[in-house]
């Protein structure tokens, strides 16, 4: 007869408790949100309420198509006439960060993250790593443009809402890309190629896969630091530390325990 599974202790509760919390792997400054700030750092107020407006023109764009197909107009031809839209707008305002961070949602609505940094030479197009190229150039700035000068200051309800989901987008693309690695001859888009589209995913050449799903940890975990439901719920999933301990802790806790 195996004996009465005990109790954990206080104590050892508080140890897994951090072994599975993602902030135990990651060193986050403190999120200071202050409504007194303005939208974004770079943006006049009344001119920010310009941009937001033909901003949210691309975007009704493709969510009207989306709810209700229409016979009329392809989905290549609706995301092209959104995305030129905001490709008109970041020109215009290179400095725009919410311009930058929807048009990488765009590129993800129409692309998915699965083969987008990685690839295989039977799925390689050039034209859709070409567009993800845009979406990683555009997260890292607009992630640049909206955080915070130093660690101590604040950033706005706006710039915190950004922040949340340009992290979580990265973070999704990193994860796909962790996945897309295990598959036989994947590899990083146009790392053997010297070509203007090509630049973005220089700076993953060499990472493997557990480099992705660590970094997408992170970035799942910043996203949920700034509110994002999803980077919360996909920081606890992708934790890598409770994925490598997973195993070992429930080894050993049913022999310790008597759990079968």
């Amino acid at each position: 007869m195996s004996p009465a599974p005990r109790q954990l202790s206080k104590n050892d509760s508080q140890v897994f408790a951090r072994v599975f919390s993602p902030e135990s792997a990651i060193q986050v400054p403190t999120v200071l949100i202050n409504p007194n700030l303005p939208a974004e750092r770079d943006i006049l107020p009344p001119l920010h309420a310009q941009l937001r407006k033909q901003e949210l023109v691309a975007i009704r764009l493709v969510e009207s198509f989306e709810c209700s197909p229409s016979t009329h107009s392809s989905k290549d031809s609706v995301y092209q006439r959104a995305i030129a839209l905001l490709n008109q707008l970041i020109r215009d305002h290179p400095n725009y960060a919410s311009a930058r961070n929807n048009r990488a949602q765009l590129i993800r609505w129409r692309y998915g993250d699965r083969h987008a940094i990685c690839e295989t030479p039977t799925r390689f197009e050039s034209s859709v790593a070409a567009a993800t190229g845009t979406a990683l150039t555009d997260l890292h700035t607009a992630i640049a443009l909206a955080s915070p000068l130093r660690p101590t200051d604040a950033v706005s309800p706006f710039q915190g809402k950004m922040l949340g989901q340009a992290y979580t987008q990265l973070a999704a693309l990193y994860h796909a890309a962790s996945k897309d690695l295990n598959e036989d001859s994947s590899a990083v888009a146009g790392s053997e190629l010297d070509a203007e589209w090509s630049k973005p995913f220089e700076q993953y050449v060499g990472w493997s896969s557990e480099t992705f799903e660590e970094e997408g940890s992170k970035c799942f975990y910043l996203g949920g630091s700034y509110g994002n439901e999803v980077g919360k719920a996909m920081a606890r999933h992708t934790n890598p530390y409770a994925k490598l301990c997973g195993s070992i802790v429930k080894e050993a806790m049913r022999k310790e325990y008597a759990i079968v």
